[in-house]
């Protein structure tokens, strides 16, 4: 069965999201090596985002079988009525599911860490999302190795404390 069909006839679940934010984040690694730094910092980027949403997905207690695409329109709704100064650009922004986790954590009575809050501040919502829009899949931005390096420390950062925001 061609891919598209296999893809089409079964939605990505939060574990596999997860899994391919794994793979996109090692992936990033070995263009970092390779000195094509637009290509790493996109996929640092995407894989930082995952991590967010997967976060996020925790807090909102749904499981790891999920489906991502169904959880995403609650998700949203949830922030609107919670939240509504925080704006909705689209599903791909980093600053709006750092929102999510504080919002949600507060909503929890279990506000963030002064730590855990200022890092994901410092590094996601004016590190990572400053320098990584999903629409640099259409472009050519010439970065350079101080930007990919950048972004995989903000990627790392996610990729070791995603469950510890959830």
């Amino acid at each position: 069965m061609p891919l598209r069909a296999i893809i089409k006839s079964s939605p990505e679940t939060i574990s596999d999201m997860i899994l391919a934010a794994d793979d996109r984040y090692l992936e990033a690694e070995e263009l970092l090596l390779l000195h094509q730094y637009d290509g790493s910092v996109y996929l640092f980027g995407y894989a930082a985002e995952m991590w967010l949403k997967a976060a996020c997905f925790r807090l909102r207690a749904i499981g790891p079988n999920e489906h991502v695409k169904e959880a995403l329109g609650p998700l949203k709704q949830w922030m609107k009525q919670s939240s509504p100064t925080v704006q909705f650009t689209d599903f791909h922004d980093l600053s709006f599911y750092a929102n999510c986790i504080w919002e949600l954590r507060a909503a929890q009575g279990r506000p963030l860490s002064i730590v855990l809050s200022t890092e994901m501040r410092v590094r996601i919502v004016a590190g990572l999302y400053e320098e990584w829009i999903v629409d640099m899949r259409y472009r050519r931005a010439g970065l350079v190795v101080d930007d990919a390096w950048n972004a995989m420390q903000s990627a790392w950062w996610m990729k070791t404390n995603w469950t510890d925001l959830a």
